[in-house]
């Protein structure tokens, strides 16, 4: 390659390189705002833009579907009027009336009052592989704390950690351990502490299968919450499966189908 080629490639190579850097459109690296910094943008000075009311993404459950909250239709109507009225002063003190409308699915009522908070229907038909899955998912979930029988004394609560909720009203197992709350007069063994706590007393067998959703999406006491581990419709399998636990101690065998009976005979069962 002579002198003369060797500088015109180097010449033409220079003015490629600077043809290029002039027009670079640098897409590759755009602006941005890191989380929570502030802009003079918008009015109200903030980079990170609330998200659209109304706005959902792919596979999102409406907040006001019973199968992502387990809430009734009339309280999310409560719900959005409460929204718009004025919040009560927070030095006030509050009585029930008051705690009501800041409350959102707080069990309020008892089941039988007019005004619904939690729905008492599941969201979908519960077939027998809901029920499968629901045994399942309450095993590997529910029953280290609540034990397998549902009657609050799994393998955790052996080892000193606080007493979970019986979904009975009184022992299933002739060895289970007197687990009778010391202020049984106030909640007796298989009664709601959610409830109790708004001065209602509703066992375990009559609160609505939301408020048992809501409990396991949000937890109580000293319960977590399993919204991250468990899909909602896991949780209603499991709820179905709960229901399950309790009619097999509250169902009158005489009532029973006929093939049924005679296993419940075989097992040694009521007679």
């Amino acid at each position: 390659m002579t002198t003369a080629t060797r500088n015109f490639t180097l010449c033409a190579l220079a003015a490629l390189a600077l043809g290029s850097a002039g027009c670079r459109q640098r897409m590759s690296d755009q602006p941005y705002y890191r989380p929570l910094e502030p802009t003079e943008f918008f009015a109200d000075k903030r980079a990170s833009r609330p998200i659209e009311k109304g706005t959902i993404h792919r596979g999102q459950y409406l907040e006001t579907d019973p199968m992502a909250t387990g809430l009734a239709a009339e309280e999310w109507a409560r719900i959005y009027a409460t929204a718009s009225a004025p919040a009560p002063k927070p030095d006030a003190p509050m009585g029930d009336a008051d705690r009501a409308k800041v409350a959102f699915g707080a069990p309020r009522y008892k089941p039988t009052d007019s005004t619904k908070v939690y729905v008492d229907e599941y969201p979908f038909a519960i077939t027998a592989s809901d029920l499968k899955r629901g045994q399942e998912r309450y095993t590997i979930y529910c029953a280290v704390c609540h034990g397998a029988l549902g009657n609050g004394q799994g393998k955790i609560w052996e080892r000193g950690y606080l007493t979970p909720t019986s979904f009975h009203e009184g022992k299933v197992s002739a060895t289970e351990v007197d687990a009778t709350p010391k202020n049984s007069e106030l909640l007796p063994l298989g009664y709601s502490r959610g409830y109790n706590l708004w001065n209602h007393r509703v066992s375990m067998a009559d609160a609505p299968v939301g408020y048992y959703f809501e409990v396991i999406t949000k937890g109580y006491g000293g319960m977590p919450s399993y919204s991250a581990q468990i899909a909602p419709d896991d949780r209603w399998r499991i709820i179905a499966y709960i229901r399950v636990l309790q009619m097999s101690q509250r169902t009158d065998p005489a009532k029973l189908p006929a093939d049924v009976k005679k296993l419940l005979d075989e097992a040694g069962g009521k007679k």
